[in-house]
């Protein structure tokens, strides 16, 4: 008999099985012990009793899961519990009878479900269940010149490795930003940048949890000049890609009403870029203000991601870009690991057994 069950209602598994189950199912990502805990256990929206994690068990064997990460949104200086579905699967054994889509009701009843990275026919079916269209997260690339394409050709050609990513030096100021170290030194007053825009919460708790769980992971940079209002800010790391080593924009914040941040974040980006002398700058967008600015850098769309969501969103549902949701690549599990599918905070002094 099949059995569908949240986690907090039942003590015959626990997250040992989740990281069993996932090593079994992601094995590209390696031992998922750490990332497990990170998500669920460090994570500092999470609730002990783990009633965001649903399975699914056939005569006492787990064969099914959606896991939904608490990361908050905020609307008007207002925390907007949400909870980012990721590692959904069915073992293939038991696929085509109907488990993924009697386990949809429990994950989807709980406010808020969110998430990103559909396939259509997901996304299809999740809509059906209801969930609505917030917006879309797209991804961009843009190369350094074509002389970075032509050596990068070059370097695949001879099998030229790249720099270590963590042998990058970052500096403690680019263009109109400063490097934040701590995370007192961060200008945060409010939730919000933005009135009437939905955003993923960052707050310093999240900073803390998400980019200083360990040091010199990721690299923050805030605008110089604070006064009453949240400070523009980006996070940026090396990033392995094609071969070669480029700047990831993972984060980002600022008034939308002074585009010229925005412009400000990219020129700093490209400085940062030439002065650690990467490849090209990776950065993604859900604002239809980041998209017109992008496109006119000439930056080049390589993903175009639906983001579906519970949250009764005040908008309709469309296909083009509007400026009333602001996501990035550090929500959901977008920026979790590395090309080698290790995880980004991965400490090798730790044993990965359970």
């Amino acid at each position: 008999m099949i059995h569908t069950f949240k986690f907090s209602e039942q003590t015959q598994f626990d997250l040992n099985t989740i990281t069993d189950f996932n090593n079994r199912c992601f094995s590209i990502r390696g031992n998922h012990r750490q990332y497990d805990a990170f998500r669920f256990v460090d994570n500092p929206f999470a609730s002990e009793t783990f009633d965001y994690l649903y399975g699914v068990e056939k005569d006492g064997e787990y064969i099914a899961q959606m896991l939904t990460m608490p990361a908050p949104l905020s609307l008007k200086n207002t925390i907007i519990p949400a909870f980012w579905g990721q590692d959904y699967i069915v073992l293939e054994n038991y696929r085509g009878e109907g488990i993924g889509k009697n386990l949809a009701p429990f994950y989807l009843g709980k406010d808020y479900y969110i998430a990103v990275g559909f396939s259509p026919k997901s996304a299809v079916i999740h809509q059906k269940m209801g969930a609505k269209k917030i917006g879309y997260l797209d991804f961009y690339q843009k190369w350094g010149s074509s002389l970075h394409q032509a050596k990068w050709l070059l370097q695949r050609l001879l099998k030229i490795s790249p720099k270590e990513i963590g042998d990058y030096t970052f500096p403690d100021t680019i263009g109109h930003f400063k490097r934040i170290k701590k995370i007192e030194d961060l200008h945060l007053p409010h939730l919000n940048w933005n009135s009437n825009t939905v955003e993923t919460l960052r707050d310093k708790t999240y900073f803390q949890w998400r980019f200083f769980y360990q040091p010199n992971r990721y690299f923050v940079y805030q605008w110089k000049d604070t006064k009453d209002q949240n400070a523009t800010y980006f996070v940026g790391k090396p990033y392995f890609y094609k071969g070669v080593n480029w700047l990831r924009v993972v984060d980002y914040r600022f008034d939308i009403q002074k585009k010229e941040h925005f412009s400000a974040i990219l020129k700093a980006a490209e400085k940062l870029r030439k002065k650690l002398h990467l490849y090209g700058i990776l950065i993604s967008s859900s604002l239809n203000v980041t998209r017109e600015e992008l496109e006119e850098q000439k930056f080049l769309q390589t993903k175009h991601e639906v983001v579906l969501t519970t949250y009764p969103f005040q908008h309709k549902e469309t296909n083009e870009a509007h400026n009333h949701f602001f996501i990035s690549f550090a929500d959901s599990d977008m920026d979790m690991h590395t090309n080698k599918g290790e995880f980004n905070f991965e400490d090798k002094t730790i044993k990965n057994t359970m």
